[in-house]
């Protein structure tokens, strides 16, 4: 397991949408990128895919008439879209690409990490319940293989996906 903590300058990125994120690495519009470029891909936008979906589903159960809740899912779907349509070269699965960095590098299925990566967003957007986070948290690791499913499936349409999930 990784510690965000050991993360160089985690602060700075906390408040970048996801545009901000491929802007500052540089990225660009490719069809398909080597391993390499698709993992450092998803180390880019990986605490906004985990910030966002845990906002929208914050949204969804407590607040929806959020005035954010419509912005998050379009910044959820901005980054889910950015990996989905990225292939990667030599035709290395993308699944199993995304399971071995979010579950077993980086423990997305462990709620406590996503409490770590969402503790400092959800305290600037106010939302200081820590029973709501634990909840939210867990909600995000039971859900971890469906969103990589969404991403990494061309059969899951992200819209769909966003719809289904966030009802």
């Amino acid at each position: 397991m990784k510690d965000i903590s050991q993360q160089s300058d985690f602060m700075d990125f906390l408040d970048e949408s996801v545009d901000d994120v491929l802007k500052r690495m540089g990225v660009l519009n490719e069809m398909a990128v080597p391993l390499k470029g698709y993992r450092a891909r998803v180390d880019g936008l990986r605490f906004q895919l985990v910030e966002n979906w845990c906002l929208c589903k914050w949204c969804q159960i407590y607040h929806p008439k959020c005035g954010n809740f419509a912005y998050w899912k379009s910044e959820l779907k901005a980054c889910m879209e950015n990996l989905k349509f990225l292939e990667i070269k030599g035709g290395i699965d993308k699944k199993n690409t995304l399971k071995r960095m979010l579950v077993d590098d980086y423990d997305y299925d462990d709620p406590s990490m996503i409490i770590m990566i969402i503790r400092t967003k959800f305290n600037r957007e106010k939302i200081l319940d820590n029973t709501q986070r634990e909840h939210v948290a867990s909600k995000f690791a039971d859900n971890i293989h469906g969103l990589i499913n969404a991403i990494s499936l061309s059969s899951v349409y992200v819209d769909d996906y966003i719809q289904h999930t966030f009802h």
